[in-house]
C-alpha cells in the first residue's frame, strides 16, 4: 500500500507542476511576443528614416546637377511650391562630391518634414562693374567676370508629401 501513496503523489505533483508550468510558459511566450513586436516596430522606424534620409540625399544631388546643368525650369520642380525655388544668378557651379560625407540630415518625429546642412563647394562668377573700353573688350571675348571658389554649407527644408520636396534653399558661408 505504501507504495501506491507514493505512485499517486508523484502523480499529483507531476500534474500540479505541469498545470503551473502552462499559465507560466504562455506568459512568457506572449512577453516574448511583446518585445518582438516592439522590436519589429523600433526597425520598422529605423528603416522608415534610413529611407528617407538616403531619399533626401538624392534630392540633393538631384539639385546640384540641374544647377550644374542651369535647368532651373526642371529644378523648380524639385520644390513643393515651384515659385520658391530660386537660385543665385551669380551661382555656376554645385560641386557635389562631398555631399553624403559631412552632411546632416535632421527628420521629424513625424516624418513630415526634414532639415539639412550639406558642406559643399561653389563656384560662383559676377561681371566686372565698371565700364570701361577694356572691360567691354574682355566681355567681348567671353571674360569681363570675376570668378571665385568658396566653401558654403546649403541650409535645406523639405516636406514630404507623396515624395521628398524642397520648401526653402539658402546658402551661408562655411
Amino acid at each position: 500500500m505504501n507504495t501506491k501513496t507514493s505512485s499517486s503523489r508523484r502523480s499529483f505533483i507531476r500534474r500540479a507542476g505541469a498545470a503551473l508550468a502552462t499559465p507560466l510558459a504562455a506568459g512568457a511566450a506572449s512577453a516574448a511576443a511583446a518585445s518582438t513586436a516592439r522590436g519589429n516596430d523600433a526597425l520598422e522606424a529605423r528603416l522608415a528614416a534610413l529611407n528617407d534620409a538616403d531619399a533626401i540625399r538624392k534630392l540633393n544631388q538631384t539639385y546640384a546637377r540641374l544647377v550644374n546643368a542651369r535647368a532651373y525650369d526642371d529644378l523648380a520642380a524639385l520644390f513643393a511650391d515651384p515659385a520658391q525655388a530660386s537660385v543665385d544668378a551669380n551661382l555656376r557651379r554645385l560641386s557635389s562630391e562631398s555631399f553624403g560625407d559631412r552632411d546632416a540630415i535632421e527628420i521629424a518625429a513625424d516624418g513630415r518634414s526634414a532639415t539639412a546642412h550639406i558642406h559643399c563647394t561653389v563656384e560662383t562668377e559676377r561681371p566686372i562693374e565698371p565700364g570701361c573700353t577694356l572691360v567691354d573688350m574682355a566681355r567681348q571675348q567671353g571674360e569681363g567676370v570675376v570668378r571665385r571658389t568658396e566653401r558654403r554649407v546649403i541650409e535645406n527644408t523639405y516636406e514630404k508629401h507623396d515624395v521628398w520636396k524642397l520648401v526653402r534653399s539658402t546658402h551661408r558661408s562655411a
